[in-house]
Formats: C-alpha cells, structure tokens, sequence
C-alpha cells in the first residue's frame, strides 16, 4: 500500500493532496484533527477520536465542519483502497468545510522505551485551548523538536513551578507508591488512549510537584498511534531503577489485548 489521502471525496495518492491557500486551516490554523492505529482495518477507540472532535468543535466554535458519519465513511474509503496490515490514519477537518483523511504505511508502531528531557513553563494549567487538538499545534513541534534534537523521545511539558503536566506528542502516567495517577484536564488534551488507561487501572488525576515526579518509581506516556512507551531516563538521569517498569509492562498488555478484543471497523 502506498500513502492514499481522501481530500473532499476524492482519492489520491498522499503526495498529491494539497489544501487552497485560503483554506481557514491553512490561513489561521482553523481546524482540527485526529491520528489513529488502523489495524488490519480496525481501529481502537475509533468513536471515541471522532467525539472528541464533535466536542471540540462545538465548544470552539468551528462551524461548519464535517460530521462524524461523514468521517467514518472517508476513513473507510481509504482503508478499503490500501489494504497494509497496519496504517497510520490521521483526519484533519477545517472550516471551509475541508475534510481530508491520510492513510500511511508503517511496519510496527514504536512501542519501546524512551528517554525524555523536561520543559519548564511549557505547560499551561489555564489554557483551555490545549485542551482540544487543533490544527495550531506548533508549540508541541516545537516541544518535539527539542526533545528529537536532545536524542529524546518525547519532551515532558512542565508548568513554571516544575510540575508535570503531559509530553510533547502524548499524556504522561507516573507511578508512586504502585499507584498510578496523571494530571487533570486543565490545560492539555485529553487523550483517548489515556481515557483507555484510565478506565483499565484504578489511576488518580493528581498534580505532582516536581520533587514527586522526579522521585517516581515509573513513568510512562501514551497516545494512540504508539499505545504505551515507558520513559527510561528524563535529563540524563534514570527513572526509577532505568528499565521498563511492571505497571507500565502490564498496561502496556492490557492495552494491546483492549485493541484486539474492541478496535472496531469505520
């Protein structure tokens, strides 16, 4: 399978598909999306990205944009013309309204450990409007950027006191104590695999000081396309004992077994 797009009911290879300059999306940045593992055609989780968009773009505002049927029907149509075991879906929907849908390719999601680096003041408790994932997403590129420069594989997003909110590309779990917990939705996006992980572990939503973060026995981030990915070392230093943790072993099981037992068809 080579990288298809569908862009307003046409298909066409990826490469191919362009939005008009005076998209809103394009223009301001008006628009929202979303990025899933399709597996063998199946997609955890698939209507629960699509509400997360209806509710963003109810609470934001953005009117018109397409309807979560509509969605689905795009998604299928290019699943259906590809036919790789495992592909990297990502909606993107503007305003004018635009609906475009990308379907890549890929050999197996990164799902291994990682190493992190931590950004002060990159997270903002306050902000409702990084709460929904819209298409103004260069501070977290830029988040990413930093951490890929650092040979990191995600950046944890801190507020100015050091607490820990989420990472650059994903929702951060931290465990003290055996017990897991995240931050609340204030200020960053509410992830659909972290609802997932949620509902599997019995995880508090807490805010943890950056004495507390740092002294974890484990951490790990989420998101959708690469399931879960425990952080092995933040700043060149090791969390916990500098392995993949239990918990996060565990969960990461769990996970992949929810995907097997529940991804659903577009």
């Amino acid at each position: 399978m080579t990288a298809l797009a569908w862009l307003d009911g046409v298909l066409l290879p990826a490469d191919g598909a362009a939005l008009a300059i005076d998209d809103p999306g394009v223009r301001w940045g008006e628009g929202l999306f979303e990025t899933m593992l399709a597996r063998e055609g199946r997609i955890l989780r698939l209507g629960a990205h699509l509400e997360r968009m209806s509710r963003s773009a109810a609470g934001l505002g953005l009117e018109p944009i397409a309807a979560p049927d509509r969605v689905r029907a795009a998604v299928r149509s290019v699943l259906a013309e590809g036919g790789a075991p495992l592909v990297r879906v990502r909606v993107t929907a503007t305003t004018r309204p635009t609906l475009l849908v990308e379907a890549r390719p890929i050999a197996e999601a990164s799902s291994g450990p990682i190493a992190a680096i931590s950004l002060r003041d990159a997270w903002h408790p306050g902000d409702g409007l990084a709460e929904h994932k819209t298409l103004s997403f260069l501070s977290r590129r830029l988040a990413w950027r930093r951490a890929e420069a650092a040979g990191a594989g995600e950046a944890l997003l801190l507020d100015r006191e050091g607490r820990l909110g989420e990472a650059s590309r994903s929702n951060a779990f931290w465990v003290s104590g055996g017990k897991i917990a995240t931050a609340p939705v204030r200020g960053l996006l509410p992830g659909v695999t972290r609802a997932a992980v949620l509902a599997l572990a019995e995880a508090d939503e807490a805010v943890a000081s950056e004495d507390e973060w740092r002294a974890a026995e484990e951490i790990f981030v989420t998101s959708a396309v690469s399931g879960l990915r425990p952080v092995v070392a933040c700043d060149g230093r090791p969390v916990g004992d500098g392995r993949p943790g239990h918990v996060a072993t565990c969960l990461a099981a769990e996970l992949r077994e929810l995907a097997d037992r529940e991804a659903e068809s577009p």
